[in-house]
């Protein structure tokens, strides 16, 4: 009994420091699959509209697959060709989501911070829409609205918007080193997606409150 406690008060203790609670495996539930069409995996294993998305676990869309899924207060859009590592193993509390490859569209909580990484870059949000879509060589991100902090080797910088801020980021294919930013247009996501993601979780987007 008294070893019981102990282990409990070590959790406790290891789990007090941090910042981020989007999930804890056995306390909360782990996902909730909204959306799911065409051919979808979590961790090469068929998707079905009762799966979860675990601690650590590896989320991938073929060509045809589109899945959305929440987080207590933050939800996710991923779209064709993507593949999401959802957190560490690890460590119950989700402070980040690696895209591997690919599209994704994210809602988040205020008060929160949280990153997504990827091949190049990393980005950090708090109460923030955005959307990234992942290549070799290149990085496309938008912050539709709030802020974000892009940070890469070369460089970091803020963004703050109300509606759509949407930048691209380059690299030499044979070098690899980074060879500029750029400012773009909106691509591969609209404002009826956000209200939808926004919905899961009761909430609306800023751009949509008076």
């Amino acid at each position: 009994m008294q070893e019981a406690g102990l282990s409990r008060r070590k959790f406790l203790q290891g789990t007090a420091g941090a910042s981020l609670t989007l999930m804890l495996p056995g306390l909360a539930r782990a996902a909730n699959i909204h959306e799911l069409s065409g051919t979808v995996y979590i961790n090469k294993q068929p998707a079905t509209p009762g799966s979860v998305v675990k601690a650590g676990d590896l989320v991938s869309t073929a060509h045809d697959g589109l899945i959305t899924f929440s987080f207590n207060g933050d939800a996710f859009m991923l779209k064709a060709h993507t593949s999401v590592r959802v957190g560490d193993v690890a460590n119950p509390v989700i402070n980040s989501l690696r895209l591997l490859t690919g599209r994704m569209l994210s809602v988040f909580e205020k008060g929160r911070e949280r990153s997504i990484i990827t091949s190049n870059a990393v980005i950090a949000t708090r109460g923030t829409a955005c959307f990234l879509n992942a290549e070799p060589f290149k990085t496309y991100f938008c912050t539709c609205y709030g802020s974000t902090v892009l940070r890469t080797a070369d460089m970091s910088k803020e963004f703050i918007t109300t509606r759509h801020d949407a930048h691209e980021l380059n690299y030499d294919e044979t070098s690899r080193q980074f060879t500029g930013m750029r400012s773009m247009q909106v691509l591969d996501h609209d404002d009826d997606e956000l209200r939808k993601l926004e919905g899961y979780v009761g909430r609306t987007p800023l751009f949509d409150q008076p």
